[in-house]
């Protein structure tokens, strides 16, 4: 699930520095979290914190998707 999430925001993502793509990533979800309410909140609070650990896990595999999606 996450490599997946990581291949659509990164078509979307205007950059290709890793830094920016982590706070790219962490911008999206928190706007995901305030606009829902209930369990849907917690369902995002859950995904945001598996695609950080997912995206510290593989910074190279990441790198290399940002660098070939433009």
């Amino acid at each position: 699930m996450e490599n997946e999430y990581i291949q659509i925001l990164s078509k979307d993502f205007p950059g290709k520095s890793y830094e920016s793509f982590v706070g790219y990533v962490y911008g999206k979800l928190t706007q995901k979290i305030e606009n829902s309410k209930g369990k849907d909140k917690d369902k995002y609070i859950k995904i945001r914190r598996r695609m950080h650990e997912y995206i510290l896990c593989n910074r190279s595999s990441i790198t290399a998707e940002l660098r070939k999606a433009k």
